[in-house]
């Protein structure tokens, strides 16, 4: 029972009280976890990577230390937050699956099972939908009350299991917990602690291996209840998915109920990530062309999906908005999506949400509104109960009380300074090629080629993907389309998705700064498929709104790490594409 017994320990005391507004609140506060707060500084604890986790890096409970593999009482306090981890997921994952606060119940704000959440009801002329916000510029702002809500029910189980050590260490990872991430995109495979079968922690009544939580979600009540986890009725893929007792990753399509992770990897690595979220923060300054895949140019939204498939897979939970948050994955990536728009925001700290018209909308929000900044972002509110989420409310992570290493806004509160620190953090971890002239005299300039694709969202009345290839058989890239939400026997909302490519490495046996050698090897090697989720391939003429159309751009280049190289005027080059199906004619 988690609230059931008395404490002293202020941790748990101080989070406890966060929920006993329930009794008077009418929505389910949601403030974050605000334990190991520096009180001088107002430092917040750092969200840190699963691999420093894997590994038991020191700083997972608190602080630094030098690591003796021959002491064994500092390798026991080494294990102490992976520990407190493994038991607080193994612990909400066991939490009733009626109650709100389970793992089933907060997975489903984002899709199925389409009903409300804390008592937030559906909204008249609303489609029924999950909660999320796709394709539109609520979506990096959303996910963040909706990681804060996790974060917050997961902090209560360490606070309560660190209890039961009567061991200060253990009180102290405890304070200093938040949710790890996932860093995809600076190494694009499946961290071993979210595949292997079990985890060697530390309990109370000492070593054990125990049933690693972060490998998948069984369903508690199995079958699903058909009325919300439809077999008929539904998207296939979503018919697909209830029939499976525990969530899987890129699972075999014959033989269905065995996870394949090696596949999974081996799409991740080939999907290059690093380069596309690189284009992300250099090129796409302003919120709207980041935030969501409408916009043209490379955005955040794009990759994040791209991760979503790659380990979903054709019939994978990942890979389908409606069932991705019961993966425990789930909360690794979108805590990643979370820290690089964190990355965003210190980089460009004045940009910030446009209001734009919504064609799908939510379970709460109807199609055709205007989403603001402060449009509610709904289930979620504040600590009073009363007051929701907002985008404006929700712009800092300091309001939730956690940080981010890569963003040291607590010791750099110049926004300038922040800015080029973030900048050069961005240049060294995702910066492919790394190119800085070290000379303020000379800065190097470089023509650059990029390719851009736009379809339409419901092309194929499913999820699909458009792979670029170069001479044939050789990949390029691959543009995951994921169709918005749609209610069950319900009409798809058209929407037209951009994203863009870069095509250095396409085209590094010719020389880039020959326009004309350029357009020829282009012409005669650049070539694209679509295929659905089931790996059929659809000629390119099938495809409603498909558009592939080259560019260049000349580039100049930065003179150290704190600056983004500077992009000039894009020269359109449509006669590399034009008369193939799916071509430049009619680009935009």
């Amino acid at each position: 029972m988690l609230f059931g017994r008395a404490t002293t320990r202020p941790g748990l005391a101080i989070l406890l009280l966060a929920f006993v507004v329930l009794v008077e609140a009418s929505y389910y506060p949601i403030g974050g976890v605000h334990t190991g707060v520096n009180k001088q500084t107002g430092e917040r604890p750092a969200r840190r990577d699963i691999l420093d986790l894997q590994n038991d890096v020191p700083t997972w409970f608190g602080r630094r230390t030098e690591v003796n593999h021959k002491s064994p009482l500092l390798n026991r306090r080494l294990n102490l937050s992976r520990s407190l981890y493994i038991q607080a997921l193994t612990a909400i994952q066991k939490v009733k699956e009626d109650d709100p606060l389970s793992w089933f119940q907060i997975a489903g704000i984002h899709g199925r099972p389409y009903y409300s959440w804390g008592h937030v009801e559906q909204s008249p002329n609303a489609p029924l939908i999950g909660y999320c916000t796709h394709a539109n510029v609520l979506f990096p702002t959303w996910h963040r009350p909706y990681l804060a809500l996790y974060e917050q029910a997961l902090a209560a189980h360490v606070q309560e299991i660190a209890d039961q050590y009567n061991d200060d260490a253990y009180s102290t990872a405890a304070d200093n917990f938040r949710i790890p991430y996932w860093d995809w995109a600076s190494i694009p495979t499946l961290p071993s602690i979210v595949t292997d079968a079990t985890v060697e922690i530390e309990t109370p009544y000492g070593t054990q291996n125990v049933d690693n939580p972060l490998l998948l979600y069984r369903f508690q009540q199995f079958p699903l209840n058909a009325t919300w986890f439809p077999t008929r009725g539904a998207s296939r893929a979503d018919e697909d998915l209830a029939q499976d007792p525990t969530t899987l990753r890129y699972p075999d399509r014959e033989v269905r109920g065995t996870s394949q992770p090696d596949v999974a990897d081996e799409h991740l690595d080939s999907e290059g990530l690093m380069s596309s979220i690189y284009s992300m923060f250099a090129k796409s300054k302003a919120y709207y062309n980041m935030a969501t895949q409408v916009s043209p140019g490379p955005s955040l939204e794009n990759p994040h999906g791209a991760v979503h498939v790659d380990v979903g897979g054709s019939h994978g939970h990942m890979s389908q908005l409606s069932y991705a948050g019961f993966d425990p994955i789930f909360w690794l990536h979108h805590a990643n999506v979370d820290r690089l728009f964190t990355m965003w925001q210190a980089i460009y700290p004045d940009q910030w949400i446009s209001p734009e018209n919504d064609m799908i909308g939510t379970f709460t929000i109807p199609a055709g509104s205007t989403d603001t900044s402060a449009t509610p972002l709904t289930p979620f509110y504040q600590g009073d109960g009363e007051t929701p989420w907002t985008s404006d409310a929700a712009r800092y992570t300091s309001t939730f009380g956690y940080s981010y290493d890569a963003v040291p806004d607590a010791t750099i509160t110049n926004a300038t300074e922040l800015s080029s620190n973030v900048t050069a953090t961005v240049n060294s971890l995702y910066n492919p090629q790394g190119t800085f002239t070290g000379s303020k005299r000379k800065r190097a300039e470089q023509r650059e080629w990029s390719v851009a694709v736009q379809v339409s969202s419901t092309a194929l009345g499913e999820r699909f993907v458009v792979r670029l290839h170069n001479g044939g058989s050789r990949h390029i890239a691959s543009f995951h389309v994921l169709p918005p939400p749609v209610a069950d026997g319900g009409s798809m909302t058209h929407l037209t998705y951009h994203h863009e490519f870069s095509l250095r490495d396409a085209i590094k046996t010719v020389d880039n700064g020959n326009t004309e050698e350029v357009v020829l090897y282009l012409k005669n090697n650049l070539s694209w498929s679509v295929e659905t989720r089931n790996g059929t391939v659809v000629p390119a003429e099938d495809v409603e709104g498909l558009i592939v159309c080259v560019h260049d751009e000349i580039v100049t280049h930065p003179v150290d790490k704190k600056e983004f190289p500077v992009y000039g005027e894009k020269t359109l080059h449509p006669e590399i594409t034009s008369g193939k199906a799916g071509g430049a004619s009619s680009y935009q």
